[in-house]
């Protein structure tokens, strides 16, 4: 993946989802957070402050669900 804000498109790494179960975000979010200072949503940031930054252990019907809602497959 390379960056999408860079005149020269440097590689960044390879694009992952990440999810503590309520809020979704690609693996690129930190690397345009810190090299152009891009502003989070503010519930994003109050959601992470109420949990102490600390994200939740999911299982794997949590992910499933996930998957399951973002992607319409039903998997057992």
């Amino acid at each position: 993946m390379h960056d999408v804000l860079s005149s020269d498109r440097e590689p960044i790494d390879v694009l992952r989802l990440h999810t503590d179960g309520q809020w979704l975000w690609y693996s690129d979010l930190a690397h345009y957070v810190e090299r152009y200072h891009i502003a989070l949503d503010e519930e994003f940031l109050q959601h992470a402050r109420n949990r102490n930054f600390t994200p939740p252990q999911l299982s794997h019907a949590d992910l499933l669900k996930i998957e399951e809602t973002l992607f319409g497959t039903e998997k057992s």
